[in-house]
């Protein structure tokens, strides 16, 4: 069998206008013209109205994930924060665990060592639940675990009723770990029963304000995008949707080019103006839709570069990737690992 080769594609003209805030437009973005500027970063749109959404209150009841290291602090002053903007109950979560080692073999941790290791974590959710409510968590329990963390995590969220969404820091005490099994985060985005906000160090602490919401026009697309709408506040208030249209990927001798037509664009852009319509049809928020060509996790990532203001990403945790999750992993698991951005992950409370 001939080696992959590489697959070449070529963006349509979409006939943009020249000016000087659609540069950056032909380097990759393709966007419907409009009346105005067709650089969609630079030109939102806005609306009167609700967004006809969950209704209110998002998230009733939060856990929240803790090893005690800073980013769980700032993973747990997040959580603070959507809990006393929405009044919901706060559960903090901690998962302590000794390797079967520990207990059996030549090298035994002594008996005393595993008493006082046990203590810290009692003390440690102690004092985290302390700090939530200084923050102003409205109610707040503690639930302390033993075992493997993420495993641990996702069993609490399916046990304890209306947990409706799970923060977690996307990097804790795992070290090496990481590197071969995957991070916490990461198992807990792909096995969890409820939405996941995944909060990276250095995250802004205050509101979201800028809202990047990646559209596959799934349900669970829509899902993320009701979410996110909810959670961003303030006059600057915005979101943009995003959709990337993928190539299929074509093996052989020579590179085949796949030309995505204008068409092929208009139509995109134009069901994407669909689902921003609903947004500013329900909520004075400014809205903005692109459409862009190549693979998704890497035209996310250019956006985030060149939209350094996006504070929150609002993405599907199944959208129409099928069989290709097994293989590559979802493209919301990559972009958890990449963002440097709060992303929540949405997904329907399983039963």
């Amino acid at each position: 069998m001939p080696a992959p080769t590489a697959l070449a594609h070529r963006m349509p003209d979409v006939g943009l206008p020249d000016c000087s805030g659609c540069a950056d437009a032909r380097k990759g973005f393709a966007i419907a013209p409009r009346k105005s500027c067709a650089n969609a970063l630079d030109a939102p749109r806005v609306g009167g109205g609700g967004f006809a959404t969950c209704g209110g209150m998002s998230f009733r009841k939060i856990l929240c994930a803790v090893d005690f290291s800073e980013h769980a602090t700032e993973a747990l002053r997040t959580a603070a924060r959507l809990a006393t903007e929405q009044g919901s109950e706060l559960v903090i979560v901690h998962a302590w665990y000794l390797s079967p080692t520990a207990f059996a073999g030549e090298y035994t941790y002594p008996a005393e060592l595993i008493k006082d290791l046990a203590l810290d974590a009692e003390r440690g959710l102690a004092d985290a639940v302390k700090q939530a409510q200084a923050w102003g968590a409205p109610k707040v329990s503690s639930h302390l675990a033993d075992g493997p963390a993420w495993q641990k995590i996702v069993e609490v969220a399916e046990q304890t009723t209306g947990i409706d969404l799970i923060v977690v820091g996307t990097r804790g005490r795992t070290g090496l770990s990481r590197m071969v099994m995957g991070s916490v985060c990461e198992m807990v985005v792909r096995h969890a029963p409820c939405s996941v906000l995944a909060v990276p160090g250095g995250a802004a602490t205050l509101a979201f304000t800028h809202l990047l919401c990646p559209v596959d026009f799934s349900d669970s697309a829509r899902r993320a995008l009701e979410l996110g709408v909810e959670l961003v506040r303030g006059p600057s208030a915005s979101v943009t949707l995003l959709h990337v249209i993928e190539p299929p990927r074509v093996y052989g001798r020579e590179p085949i080019v796949i030309e995505v037509t204008t068409r092929q664009v208009a139509a995109a852009q134009q069901h994407l103006e669909g689902w921003a319509s609903v947004v500013v049809a329900n909520r004075p928020i400014a809205t903005t839709s692109l459409v862009r060509v190549g693979r998704s996790t890497l035209e996310i990532e250019k956006v985030l570069e060149e939209v350094p203001s996006f504070d929150l990403l609002a993405m599907g945790s199944h959208g129409r990737t099928g069989v290709r999750r097994i293989v590559l992993g979802s493209v919301a698991e990559k972009t958890v690992r990449h963002a440097h951005r709060a992303v929540l992950v949405a997904r329907e409370r399983r039963a």
